[in-house]
């Protein structure tokens, strides 16, 4: 019973604080990509401490509370298309032993929620109008943005490795007295 609660509570903590991350996306605006990400980073602390299926479960859950929650549904749909099970799905992609297979799963992954991201936000929500309004609209901008985002999401990628590597290596021996 005490190991069921522990993955209960630790689910219930790291889903507050990313519900946390999401609803401050209203608060301050300029960072509506940069906070989803951040509170993506916290679902792999589930996926090490306890299972990738616990921290799959905590992911779906922010994804359908966040809906409610955040405001800005642009950062919800970067966190539920792309940033929330991106940390947990990249251990999977990892398993892959031809690198070169991984690391095109890992940019097709991408890819495909920023057009999903892109058609959901242009269709569904109308915010993407801003182009046209200011003139910046053109037949290459698209490609652009997706190139710089690919660019962007390699940084991103890295990044993620070396925070988990902090985590799994400082600290977890050095705060939780864990090894792995």
């Amino acid at each position: 019973m005490k190991k069921v609660s522990y993955k209960v509570a630790l689910g219930g903590v790291v889903s507050a604080l990313c519900l946390l991350l999401m609803f401050l996306t209203a608060v301050i605006p300029p960072l509506s990509i940069t906070l989803p990400l951040f509170a993506g980073m916290l679902i792999f602390v589930v996926a090490i401490e306890i299972s990738s299926s616990w921290a799959f479960v905590t992911y779906a859950a922010v994804s359908v509370l966040s809906f409610f929650v955040t405001p800005d549904k642009d950062a919800w749909l970067f966190f539920t298309l792309l940033f929330g099970y991106y940390p947990v799905a990249k251990s999977y992609f990892e398993k892959i032993k031809l690198k070169v297979l991984c690391w095109l799963c890992k940019l097709a992954v991408f890819n495909v929620s920023i057009v999903i991201i892109y058609y959901v936000t242009a269709n569904l929500l109308g915010t993407l109008d801003l182009f046209e309004e200011f003139g910046f609209y053109n037949e290459w901008l698209i490609p652009a943005l997706l190139v710089a985002g690919n660019l962007v999401f390699l940084l991103y990628e890295y990044a993620l490795t070396l925070i988990i590597e902090c985590y799994r290596k400082w600290f977890r021996p050095t705060f939780l007295g864990k090894s792995k």
